[in-house]
């Protein structure tokens, strides 16, 4: 009896094992093509080696307990953000073309022990971008505003709990954009869009994201106080005033707005004091490209 019960215990221990070692080989795969996509020179191999990646990456998710696989081999390649409370994790990462501009890839993976359960994030950012509203419209993960995503911030106990993703976007060779997008769940399926931050001071209009447009040649900080149940920003200004309107000529100009959260929204703020702030982790808030030539993406938590 007790020889049965060792060997079964063997058993249970060997299959997780198993599956780690399995994960660690796709691991190893994505890290080849990941370095492909970051250093080739010639566009068609790090388009081919994307493609390739994709495709061994959800094999990879398809193993039993993947979700709890860190990937930590990977975080100069992909962004990966997971809930606190282990309900969905984010895949992000970018590929730049010759020509400066970026195409964005994705898939939020939901915790379901029972099978895979995988959303791919489709980049439709010129589309979305034609919009009259891109700031109030709901998006499905098949439109997807593309971002390089590096926190998630749970908004909960509210009748409709929803989360707030802070990232980056490379847009072209002269420009990079911060985005503060929100999350849903809509009957379990994650939807883009939730009319919870306040436009400007003491507007009373709400929105579903924000996008700051700035200079490649700048840096803006975007980041989450959470002792302070704040979101904290850059305020950029045109370098000249005659660009006023045109995001690729903006640049801080040393002073700070944010978002205060009350409530279940979000309200501006202007004008913050920032000195006394805590400053943990800044390194996740300074941008992933400096140059069209930089492609090393924001470093996960």
């Amino acid at each position: 009896m007790k020889k049965s019960l060792f060997f079964l215990f063997l058993i249970i221990q060997t299959v997780p094992l198993f599956a780690q070692n399995k994960l660690g080989v796709f691991e190893d795969s994505l890290q080849n093509l990941g370095h492909t996509i970051l250093t080739d020179t010639l566009q068609e191999k790090r388009v081919e080696a994307n493609y390739q990646f994709i495709k061994t990456l959800v094999d990879a998710l398809k193993e039993k307990n993947s979700f709890y696989y860190p990937f930590n081999k990977l975080r100069d390649i992909v962004s990966v953000q997971k809930t606190e409370d282990n309900k969905f994790r984010i895949f992000t990462w970018f590929n730049q073309y010759a020509d400066g501009t970026y195409r964005y890839f994705g898939a939020i993976q939901v915790n379901n022990p029972q099978k895979l359960e995988l959303y791919p994030l489709l980049d439709n950012t010129q589309e979305i971008s034609a919009l009259s509203d891109v700031n109030s419209a709901t998006l499905a993960p098949n439109k997807w505003l593309g971002a390089v995503y590096y926190q998630i911030i749970p908004v909960t106990g509210i009748r409709e709990p929803y989360f707030i993703l802070l990232g980056w976007k490379g847009k072209s060779a002269t420009a990079n954009s911060k985005i503060i997008e929100t999350l849903k769940f809509v009957d379990g399926k994650p939807v883009f869009g939730a009319d919870v931050l306040e436009a400007s001071l003491k507007a009373n209009q709400f929105q579903s994201r924000m996008v700051f447009d700035y200079a490649k040649t700048a840096a803006m900080m975007l980041r989450y106080v959470r002792a302070e149940n704040m979101i904290v920003f850059d305020h950029l200004v045109p370098i000249d005033k005659r660009l006023d309107g045109v995001g690729e000529f903006y640049a801080p100009d040393l002073s700070y707005d944010g978002l205060k959260l009350k409530q279940g929204k979000w309200y501006f703020q202007e004008n913050m004091q920032l000195s006394n702030l805590p400053d943990e982790n800044d390194e996740l808030f300074i941008d992933p490209a400096k140059d069209s030539q930089n492609t090393a993406p924001v470093i996960n938590n």
